[in-house]
């Protein structure tokens, strides 16, 4: 007799798409020279780095937002957003506690609330409201965390203020130590690594909203095919790079500062 055994949802086989991959090793390479760039600069003086440095500065909200709208959307294909969540955040906080301790030798690069604890956290939340966030229309949804984030995006002080949201808010909450994590800083304020949730988590939201369109799994075709292997690489193991390329970056330029 013919065994023709139904897979269960759980069973299924897993399919990596790895466009998504390969988008998110790109930013993630990009992240490694603008980062690499300035360590060149601060380390040894080298003036092209600085102007290259400067030169892409006004790219980093794009790369990074893109690279935030992807991690939303990952959230989609997770079974477990807490656990991820959960770990990253945990990973956040290692890092910071490095940095800290680390900026007493190699100057300020402290890390108090830079894209990790972004992630962990929004993880979080969706994972936790998860039950709420599924009730929301994707069109409701995806405009109204459009439209918030546009508002949003003037909280922290060193951001282009478009709808006067610095204006609203109490100018006290602005002279608050702790306040940090929501994007209000104080003037004396400083992380190497910096992206609140607001506006960044909203920007997560977004993507979160986007995978609820189920664009890519109907797109497979464009999206499972891998094209250039290196970068789907480096998007796979974007975590583990994000943590270990910093200090990669000093030891290589070390030994020129001796």
């Amino acid at each position: 007799m013919e065994n023709n055994a139904i897979l269960k949802p759980n069973q299924a086989p897993k399919i990596r798409y790895a466009l998504l991959d390969e988008l998110r090793g790109f930013l993630v390479l990009c992240m490694v020279i603008y980062h690499g760039l300035l360590s060149v600069y601060s380390l040894l003086g080298i003036e092209i780095a600085d102007t290259l440095f400067e030169f892409f500065t006004p790219a980093v909200p794009f790369f990074a937002g893109a690279f935030i709208v992807i991690s939303g959307m990952m959230c989609g294909f997770s079974h477990s957003n807490l656990l991820r969540g959960a770990k990253c955040l945990a990973l956040a906080l290692l890092v910071s506690a490095v940095t800290i301790v680390a900026s007493s030798y190699v100057g300020d690069i402290s890390i108090y609330f830079g894209i990790l604890h972004l992630l962990g956290i929004s993880m979080l939340f969706c994972g936790a409201f998860d039950f709420a966030l599924k009730r929301v229309n994707k069109w409701v949804g995806l405009v109204l965390s459009v439209l918030l984030f546009i508002f949003t995006y003037g909280v922290p002080n060193d951001y282009p203020d478009f709808v006067g949201i610095r204006n609203i808010l109490p100018a006290e909450w602005y002279l608050k130590p702790y306040l940090f994590p929501l994007g209000i800083t104080a003037p004396e304020f400083s992380s190497a690594d910096y992206f609140p949730i607001f506006p960044w988590m909203i920007l997560f939201l977004v993507g979160y909203f986007l995978y609820r369109f189920h664009f890519v799994e109907r797109f497979g075709g464009l999206f499972e095919p891998k094209r250039i292997k290196p970068l789907g690489f480096l998007g796979r193991h974007s975590l583990l790079i994000y943590i270990l390329h910093q200090p990669i970056i000093y030891l290589i330029c070390l030994p020129f500062t001796l």
